[in-house]
């Protein structure tokens, strides 16, 4: 069975303590017709999403993106985008 993380602590390499019950954080896009899109959270993190509100909370953790952007795997990303896009209904 794998130990659940926060997501935020997951990018940024870090452990979630193993004690430590996640609580679900949930962000809206204005687009989506899926509803909102949920994520994991370690208390601490819940906690700050709550306190700073959604834009100050992501823009905070825009780090995570540049991560991912700068990457050197930037075509396998495009390539599990496009692909996970296209079939995620039949998941």
């Amino acid at each position: 069975m794998t130990k659940k993380k926060c997501t935020i602590c997951k990018h940024l390499g870090k452990s979630t303590k193993c004690h430590e019950e996640l609580d679900m954080g949930y962000f809206y896009d204005g687009y989506s017709v899926l509803g909102p899109v949920k994520a994991r959270l370690c208390r601490s993190h819940s906690v700050e999403l709550f306190k700073r509100g959604q834009k100050r909370f992501l823009l905070n953790y825009r780090s995570i993106l540049y991560d991912v952007i700068n990457s050197d795997e930037v075509e396998f990303i495009r390539i599990l985008d496009e692909t996970v896009r296209r079939n995620e209904r039949t998941i």
